[in-house]
């Protein structure tokens, strides 16, 4: 049985997800009315997340940001593997004796920074292993969405994107950074501002802009926001031999040689909701001995790249 804690939109999907892949499913939140939510989805509950780790084998959790180290905390004192919704925290605090704790308990910690499975990321991931851009250069990684589209009917002042602390435009598009990391290799943020557009009446930035260094003097630039419309998703990877060109909505990736000639121009099936559920069934084998998509201590890695990010701008910690 997977337990799942935090019944928003993410882990009633999460919650879905692991019901249509056969899994039982327990979920807790303090909402009763989200609580409801999950057992019309066929899942069992609970008002404790105590009850729900006693009665599962492996947890989501799926609860604001700023509850994911305790739940973590209390996922592994209660000897549980655990997928974590990304961020993996908003901050570095106890995160690192977590994941020793876990290591040696023999446990799975997992972050959930889906784009990993996407099929064009995939696609980038063996062209640069297959050498095919030769020597890497630089990279562009691009997130520009029109946030009230996100949840329409729901005021977007209200949710976890508003606060700026632990929302922003920075730590809910930590997928970008995410992939820069995937792809390039880890970072140290070498530059970044951050705004309010006023646009929207947010109280975090809505706006950045991120300079990142790599290993091999690989440099890459991230720009993220709240506010453009049309939407514009996907990133750019440039080496000595060609570049390749992924637009993550449409799932369309391009490699071109020196020439400019396309080496590999394709479209792909399907859409973000089958990332989810490829999420989903990876964590369910790596409780079974693969390897994690995502591992924690690569969650943790990403994290502080993103605070030293965030302290650049002069955004709150």
């Amino acid at each position: 049985m997977i337990a799942v804690l935090g019944l928003g939109s993410i882990g009633l999907r999460h919650a879905r997800n692991a019901l249509a892949l056969g899994e039982a499913v327990i979920g807790f939140d303090p909402s009763p009315e989200r609580r409801a939510l999950a057992e019309a989805e066929g899942a069992a509950i609970t008002d404790s997340r105590d009850a729900a780790l006693a009665a599962a084998q492996a947890v989501v959790i799926a609860s604001p940001s700023d509850r994911h180290e305790d739940d973590l905390a209390a996922a592994i004192a209660a000897g549980r593997h655990a997928l974590v919704e990304k961020p993996i925290g908003h901050r570095v605090g106890r995160l690192p004796e977590l994941l020793d704790q876990a290591d040696r308990a023999g446990l799975v910690i997992a972050a959930a920074l889906n784009l990993r499975v996407h099929p064009c990321v995939l696609l980038a991931r063996h062209a640069i292993a297959e050498g095919r851009l030769g020597q890497m250069l630089w990279g562009r990684f691009l997130a520009a969405l029109y946030l009230p589209d996100w949840r329409p009917g729901q005021d977007w002042r209200q949710g976890y994107a508003n606060d700026p602390r632990t929302g922003g435009a920075i730590f809910d598009y930590i997928h970008e950074f995410d992939l820069a990391a995937h792809l390039l290799g880890g970072f140290r943020p070498a530059a970044c501002v951050a705004r309010r557009s006023g646009t929207l009446g947010l109280d975090s930035e809505d706006v950045a802009d991120a300079i990142l260094e790599h290993p091999g003097g690989v440099t890459s630039t991230v720009h993220v926001d709240y506010v453009t419309r049309p939407r514009l998703r996907g990133f750019t990877l440039a080496g000595t031999e060609g570049l390749i060109h992924v637009d993550l909505d449409r799932r369309h990736f391009r490699c071109l040689g020196q020439d400019g000639e396309a080496v590999i121009d394709q479209s792909l099936p399907g859409g973000y909701a089958d990332d989810y559920v490829t999420e989903m069934s990876a964590f369910l084998a790596a409780l079974r001995g693969a390897p994690a998509v995502c591992g924690g201590r690569e969650a943790l890695a990403v994290l502080e790249g993103i605070l030293l990010t965030r302290s650049l701008a002069g955004l709150p910690s």
